[in-house]
């Protein structure tokens, strides 16, 4: 039974997804899609609660080399949060892709790469990991160039060449890890041979591989310098799927370089060293670099891309502290920032869905009065805002609170790190919060009189008001979230 359990949330909508391709299952592929994308959330938590994360196989392939499965704490705390983020989404997306056809193809890639990205979150080791990471750029393809257009092309395009560039580098590292490794299934604490690695004077070597290793999977997290194509592909993909690509999925290169570091390498290896310091500096640059260019960026949804940037690399930086603080900081960053990201996508998607008054509101200065239209939508955008700006009580605040007090334990490059956090906040709020209060604080030259409200579609509004509430409740119940997912994880690593 743990078996099946294991393996369902991983197979069970890959299969359903790609039945979409065939003759309809029911004859409203809505249906279809609603029964089986809830049906795999449910399967996901029963997973996650019912089972006691042992090793399951699904396929060898030699010896040493195996497609395997384990339900660690990890693997269920990440796979709960996207089983309750994807359904929401796709419930957005049965109004929102009305009036962009082709619905059958986005729903089979959508629906598929699902079940791949909790492949991501539960491979048992190295060869999983890599192969599922991989199966994640191929699945999202169509989704980016979902509207088939020249700029989309070109989005999937940059977005596939930066993919395969750090999967490259990836690939490096995965074979000399497994000439340097006791074994290729993840180990808290690391699978390195020290003594074969010492015997040959090898840990520059390895250094050298882990930093390159780590870059590589950074690409799908949009780390600098492999981040130009998440401003370019998010906002060409349509709105549910660049919630879920710059909410969950970039998350898929942090959790391959959470298993690198903690799992493969060991965070004892890389305590002190230039690898740690080199790739908070990377974060570093990247949080400031994507806050910048979010403060001057215009359009309405690159500049929540470029926001994406900088947040997720939020996670880099607290991970890479290699101390508790900085893995509790991580777990509710994710959870923060994946509640706040979708729901900011979601909410602009809702602005360009209704074009209100015949506008075209793809820029952020034709924001204008529409919390005035829209106000259960802005003021949903406004509390995933707030919580991107790490207002207390949101989870913003209490993933930056931990990432602090982290990060003060390195000594100058903590402070420096904290500096960067607090210049980033200031900016997070320069490029949010004026999208906000124009949105609900026209000004006395606006015409009030022909205020007409827009009544948001059920299946729109519901979406809203649980990301939002999500992003402010990861705050509220940090403790809890705390205890459940990051002081388990901790137990184990450190």
């Amino acid at each position: 039974m743990n078996n099946i359990l294991t393996l369902a949330p991983v197979l069970f909508p890959i299969i359903t997804g790609f039945a979409l391709f065939s003759r309809p299952i029911f004859e409203d592929r809505h249906i279809y899609v609603g029964v089986m994308t809830f049906a795999t959330s449910i399967i996901t938590f029963c997973a996650a609660f019912m089972t006691s994360g042992e090793l399951i196989t699904l396929w060898r392939v030699t010896d040493s080399l195996s497609i395997a499965f384990r339900l660690d704490y990890p693997a269920r705390a990440f796979s709960c949060l996207v089983a309750f983020i994807w359904p929401l989404v796709t419930l957005y997306a049965f109004e929102y892709l009305r009036r962009r056809p082709p619905v059958d193809r986005f729903y089979a890639f959508f629906m598929s790469t699902f079940g791949i990205l909790i492949g991501v979150a539960c491979a048992a080791n190295l060869l999983t990991l890599y192969l599922f990471y991989e199966l994640m750029t191929f699945m999202t393809l169509p989704l980016v160039m979902h509207e088939q257009k020249r700029e989309s092309i070109r989005a999937t395009v940059s977005y596939l060449l930066y993919s395969l560039t750090g999967a490259a580098l990836a690939l490096g590292g995965f074979f000399f890890f497994q000439v340097y490794g006791v074994s290729m299934d993840f180990t808290p604490g690391g699978v390195l041979d020290i003594a074969k690695i010492t015997a040959g004077h090898n840990e520059s070597m390895i250094l050298t591989v882990t930093f390159l290793t780590l870059v590589g999977f950074g690409a799908k997290a949009g780390i600098v310098p492999l981040h130009a194509w998440l401003p370019t592909a998010h906002p060409q993909a349509p709105t549910p799927a660049s919630a879920v690509l710059s909410g969950l999925i970039t998350k898929a290169g942090v959790i391959a370089m959470f298993r690198v570091v903690y799992y493969v390498v060991g965070a004892e290896f890389l305590r002190g060293t230039w690898v740690q310091y080199a790739v908070l500096g990377m974060a570093a640059l990247t949080i400031f670099t994507g806050s910048m260019m979010a403060y001057i960026e215009k359009h309405f949804k690159k500049r929540i891309a470029w926001s994406s940037v900088s947040q997720v690399s939020y996670v880099v930086f607290a991970m890479m502290l290699l101390n508790a603080d900085g893995i509790n900081g991580a777990v509710l960053q994710i959870a923060a920032h994946a509640m706040s990201k979708s729901c900011l996508f979601l909410s602009a998607g809702v602005v360009i869905y209704c074009t209100l008054r015949g506008a075209n509101y793809h820029y952020v200065d034709q924001i204008r009065g529409v919390g005035k239209e829209l106000p259960i939508t802005m003021t949903c955008f406004a509390l995933a805002s707030l919580s991107l700006i790490g207002l207390p009580v949101t989870g913003g605040f209490a993933a930056k609170w931990y990432m602090a007090s982290g990060a003060l334990e390195l000594g100058r490059v903590g402070v420096f790190g904290v500096v960067v956090l607090m210049i980033s906040a200031l900016l997070t709020a320069g490029y949010l919060l004026p999208i906000v209060t124009d949105a609900f604080f026209p000004g006395e030259d606006y015409d009030y009189e022909h205020v007409v409200p827009f009544k948001l579609p059920l299946n729109m509004k519901l979406p809203l008001l649980l990301l939002s509430a999500g992003a402010v409740a990861v705050g509220l119940f940090a403790g809890v979230l705390v205890n459940f997912a990051g002081g388990k994880i901790i137990s184990v690593l450190l």
